[in-house]
């Protein structure tokens, strides 16, 4: 019998977008097309695949010494912008909102990212905080390393929209998330989310990594 070839995870990235603080939280989430081969039905982030464009967008700012350091521990630097750029994208398209601050005019400007100059903004980076990351088990019909950022809506432009991929898509309160159909990673990135937004945990030191081998989850710290 010829072995089944494994297939290698791609590289992907979701963006959590917090609006209010403290008990008044709430955090962006759409569900996600029943017809859909990947996560059909459930409530996700906004998020996708990392595109080669992504890694040659100019952007407003670049990420923090200690987040660039903490995703580039598992790829190159290039690498890790493009990923965290690929949240941003991902984001817009999905939502409407653009995570990003006025900038002057790009010399040249991949297609996907257009709409950022044509808005006249340039993504923005420095403000995010990498909480999380997980590799999608051997079995479904993609797979995905993804990582997971964390924002403030105040930091977006635009008004919630989207392209139609995420259904029910609105502004859930944090504990209210937790009772939506969700994926099992999903449920553990918002604990973390929820432990930042209280206060007993910090953003973008010990990275959780979810995975599962052999039908168990299984939770490391990078």
């Amino acid at each position: 019998m010829t072995p089944v070839k494994k297939m290698r995870p791609r590289d992907a990235a979701s963006l959590i977008l917090l609006r209010g603080d403290d008990r008044d939280t709430k955090v962006l989430m759409g569900r996600r097309e029943p017809r859909q081969s990947f996560m059909p039905g459930v409530f996700v982030f906004p998020g996708g695949a990392v595109d080669r464009s992504d890694g040659f967008v100019r952007s407003s700012d670049e990420l923090r010494p200690d987040v660039l350091a903490a995703i580039s521990a598992t790829c190159t630097a290039h690498r890790a912008r493009a990923i965290a750029l690929a949240g941003i994208r991902e984001t817009w398209e999905e939502t409407g909102l653009m995570l990003g601050r006025p900038s002057g005019a790009a010399s040249r400007t991949p297609v996907s990212w257009r709409a950022f100059t044509a808005a006249g903004l340039a993504p923005t980076l420095g403000g995010l905080d990498y909480i999380a990351r997980a590799v999608t088990p051997p079995g479904p019909p993609r797979r995905f390393h993804a990582r997971f950022f964390l924002s403030h809506s105040a930091e977006t432009v635009g008004s919630l929209s989207g392209n139609g991929e995420l259904l029910d898509l609105d502004w859930y309160p944090l504990q209210t998330a937790f009772g939506l159909p969700i994926a099992g990673v999903t449920q553990l990135v918002l604990k973390e989310v929820a432990q930042i937004v209280s206060g007993a945990a910090a953003a973008s030191t010990a990275i959780p990594f979810f995975t599962r081998h052999g039908g168990r989850r299984m939770i490391s710290y990078d």
